[in-house]
């Protein structure tokens, strides 16, 4: 991770997190591409498709692209600020109710970045969310439509197969779910190459 002092953009590094923080995220970090760590073998999670999405949205395998495509899509940018948000939750294993939260951390994201770009953060970066695209509100894909978010849509960490452990053990974030607590990241990669 980088020091407290550093700058991106015209932010200073504290500031940035300080924004993310108090937007609602638990926490915030700033840290280099080059520190993260792919496992092309997870795609093999979601081909499993237990989230439904897997052939039935344009932000999903097999559609976003191949494992290495993803990451070489990841590693043209130098930096990235990876947001956490832990939610209480009534029921951890009920899927609306997750996917909702998913909802929320990813309009969180979106605004904040919104926000930090108004101060200064780099406008020509990437997401990468907690969950599928979910910008329309049904996507496209499974009628065989073309997707009228192309620029916008993007894809989740698992999508990418981004180790989120070992990312967010980089980033000092507690990812531990417990019965009544979700964690959810998503990142917003930004000083391209």
């Amino acid at each position: 991770m980088k020091g407290s002092e550093g700058r991106i953009g015209n932010m200073r590094e504290q500031d940035l997190i300080a924004a993310a923080e108090e937007a609602g995220f638990a926490k915030a970090a700033v840290m280099n591409t080059e520190d993260l760590e792919f496992e092309h073998e997870f795609r093999r999670f979601c081909e499993q498709n237990d989230c439904g999405n897997y052939g039935n949205n344009y932000g999903c395998p097999p559609y976003c692209g191949t494992p290495e495509e993803m990451e070489n899509r990841v590693m043209r940018y130098r930096q990235a600020v990876v947001f956490q948000s832990r939610t209480p939750v009534n029921n951890i294993f009920d899927d609306a109710e997750t996917k909702q939260i998913k909802k929320i951390h990813t309009r969180m994201t979106l605004r904040t970045v919104e926000e930090l770009k108004r101060k200064g953060l780099d406008e020509d970066g990437m997401f990468i969310m907690c969950g599928p695209c979910n910008l329309c509100d049904a996507c496209n894909m499974p009628e065989g439509k073309p997707c009228v978010q192309e620029q916008n849509r993007f894809s989740c960490l698992s999508a990418y197969c981004i180790d989120a452990a070992k990312m967010a053990k980089h980033c000092n974030m507690d990812m531990q779910w417990n019965g009544d607590v979700v964690s959810f990241f998503s990142m917003y990669l930004f000083d391209k190459k």
